[in-house]
């Protein structure tokens, strides 16, 4: 039952919407500016530098605590990532905002910063080649997600529940990257 209520927490925890928060503060509503997402990115397009950052930081919090909350309770791996997928499905689809919130990238990698730290430089490197070669973050996200879900599965560092969020993060973005094939 405990393990209940941690997965519907997170879900809860996801629903906190950082960028509706800080696009209060500066009387703007978000959902009315540029791409209307909720996320650090539209964040940084409406009010700059700083809106994007205090975003970035709030959502990617949201999958740091839900990583340490499940690792004091004593969780198994395959529990944690469950949770991060339902911490990432409150951040994605928000039940007070009509199932509109974010795409989950600074929620995700809040999550595996948490998870397994290490190999979070995989993560990066992967982000950072992919972007590069490809003149993409959007693609160099999505290479990154599935490089490191990949390794850390394989090497069996985290479990193949990961997957399940990384898939999430992927459906969010098939616009941007269908925008980006076409």
């Amino acid at each position: 039952m405990m393990i209940a209520y941690y997965l519907f927490s997170s879900y809860l925890l996801g629903t906190i919407m950082t960028a509706w928060l800080v696009g209060k503060y500066y009387g703007l509503s978000l959902q009315q500016q540029h791409s209307g997402n909720l996320g650090a990115r539209n964040a940084g397009r409406a009010l700059g530098k700083k809106g994007f950052i205090l975003t970035a930081i709030g959502d990617g919090l949201k999958g740091v605590i839900v990583v340490l909350i499940g690792r004091y309770a004593g969780y198994e791996a395959n529990i944690i990532t469950w949770a991060v997928f339902f911490v990432l499905l409150g951040h994605l689809y928000p039940f007070w905002l009509r199932f509109k919130g974010g795409k989950g990238v600074a929620t995700i990698v809040g999550a595996l910063v948490a998870l397994n730290f290490l190999y979070f430089s995989i993560f990066v490197i992967s982000f950072i080649a992919g972007s590069y070669l490809l003149k993409s973050a959007t693609f160099g996200l999505c290479i990154a997600l599935v490089i490191y879900s990949s390794i850390v599965i394989f090497a069996d560092v985290l479990p193949a529940t990961l997957l399940c969020s990384v898939a999430l993060v992927l459906w969010k973005h098939r616009k941007n990257i269908k925008e980006r094939l076409v």
